[in-house]
C-alpha cells in the first residue's frame, strides 16, 4: 500500500510524535493522550502521526504553543472511506457525577480541542453512548481549525463546533438530536456527508446575540439518514440569533418538508436567520417550510466565513474545497 504524498511529508518532519497501539514502531507511543503529553513547548508546527487501529480513550489537546497537525493513517488522504484510525469511547452526561456542574460537555468528550490552528486529517472518531442524552465526539473550542477526510459519530451532540473559523471538509457526521451544535464557531461544512440516524435535528447553532459572529454554512453538503423520510430537520435555533445556511446541497427525503424547527413553543423566532440556495433532492421543495426561515438571492461565498485571505491560512488545505 502507497501513502498519500501528504502523509509521506508529514513523517519526514522533524517535530512528530508517532503513536501505535501495537507497540511495533520503535519509539511510538500506544495512545494519543501519551503522544500528546510528549508535544513540545514549540511554537513551530507539531505533528501527531497515528498508525492503524482502534484507540479506546479520551484525548484532550491542551493550549500549545504552536500549530497541531493530527493525521491518521490511510492509503487515500482524500476520502474518509480509507482512514485506518479510530478514536472511540462510551461517556455521556448521564455518566458524570451529579456534583460536577461544570464543563460536564467536556468530560463526555472523546477528542477535545483546546489548542488553536489545528488540522486534522484521516481519523474516526466516535462516541457510542447512544441514545442516552448528550455525548460528545469532537468538540472544537479554539480558533482556527481545518478537519480534512474525517468520521465523526455519535447519537445526540456529536459535533461540539463552539469556537472560531473553522472548515470541515470531505467528511461525515452523523447522529439524531442537535449533532452540529455551539455558540461561537464561524464553520464552513464543505462537500460532507450528514447522516440522520433518527429523529431530529441537525444543526443547533447558540448564536446568542446580533454581535456574535457565528454561523454555519453546509454547502455541497449530501444528506441522507436511516430514521425514516421526513424524520430530520436541518436544524433549530438553540439560541434566538441562531444563524444557519444550507447551499448547494443534496437533500434526501430523510429532511421534513418543514426542514426547521423551534426550539421551545415559549421562544421567539424573531431574530433567526435560517437559509436555504439552490439545494436540490427529494427534501429540498421549498413549498412547506416554516415561515421562519428563507431562501437567499445567491450563495453565501466561503470569504464570508473563513476571511477574505483565506487561501493562505496555514489551517485551510485548499486541496479539500
Amino acid at each position: 500500500m502507497q501513502l498519500l504524498a501528504p502523509l509521506i511529508a508529514l513523517l519526514g518532519l522533524a517535530a512528530t510524535v508517532e503513536v501505535d497501539a501495537t507497540g511495533t514502531h520503535r519509539g511510538s507511543f500506544q495512545t494519543l493522550a501519551q503522544g500528546v503529553g510528549k508535544l513540545s513547548a514549540s511554537t513551530t508546527p507539531q505533528t501527531i502521526f497515528v498508525y492503524p487501529g482502534v484507540y479506546r480513550e479520551q484525548v484532550i489537546v491542551p493550549k500549545l504553543n504552536g500549530p497541531l497537525i493530527l493525521q491518521g493513517y490511510t492509503c487515500d488522504a482524500m476520502v474518509y472511506t480509507s482512514n485506518q484510525v479510530t478514536i472511540t469511547q462510551a461517556k455521556a452526561q448521564k455518566d458524570i457525577p451529579a456534583s460536577i456542574i461544570n464543563n460536564r460537555n467536556d468530560l463526555t468528550t472523546t477528542l477535545l480541542l483546546k489548542s488553536d490552528n489545528v488540522k486534522v486529517y484521516n481519523l474516526n472518531v466516535a462516541n457510542t453512548a447512544g441514545d442516552v442524552g448528550q455525548a460528545i465526539a469532537v468538540k472544537a473550542d479554539g480558533a482556527n481549525y481545518g478537519f480534512y477526510a474525517c468520521k465523526f459519530t455519535g447519537y445526540q451532540d456529536t459535533l461540539y463546533a463552539n469556537k472560531g473559523p473553522s472548515v470541515y471538509a470531505k467528511s461525515y457526521i452523523s447522529g439524531t438530536v442537535d449533532f452540529v451544535f455551539g455558540l461561537y464557531a464561524q464553520a464552513w461544512f464543505e462537500t460532507c456527508d450528514i447522516v440522520s440516524i433518527g429523529k431530529g435535528c441537525i444543526a443547533a447553532n447558540d448564536r446568542d446575540s446580533a454581535t456574535n459572529p457565528s454561523r454555519y454554512v453546509f454547502n455541497n453538503a449530501r444528506v441522507t439518514g436511516t430514521g425514516g423520510v421526513g424524520t430530520a430537520y436541518l436544524g433549530r435555533p438553540w439560541k434566538p440569533f441562531s444563524r444557519v445556511v444550507w447551499q448547494n446541497s443534496d437533500l434526501s427525503n430523510v429532511i421534513n418538508p418543514e426542514a426547521w424547527q423551534i426550539w421551545t413553543k415559549d421562544d421567539s423566532v424573531a431574530n433567526v436567520d435560517f437559509k436555504e440556495f439552490n439545494n436540490r433532492g427529494l427534501g429540498a421543495a421549498v413549498n412547506k417550510r416554516v415561515s421562519f426561515s428563507g431562501r437567499l438571492a445567491k450563495a453565501v461565498p466561503i470569504t464570508e466565513i473563513l476571511g477574505a485571505n483565506y487561501k493562505t491560512q496555514w489551517w485551510v488545505d485548499t486541496k479539500y474545497l
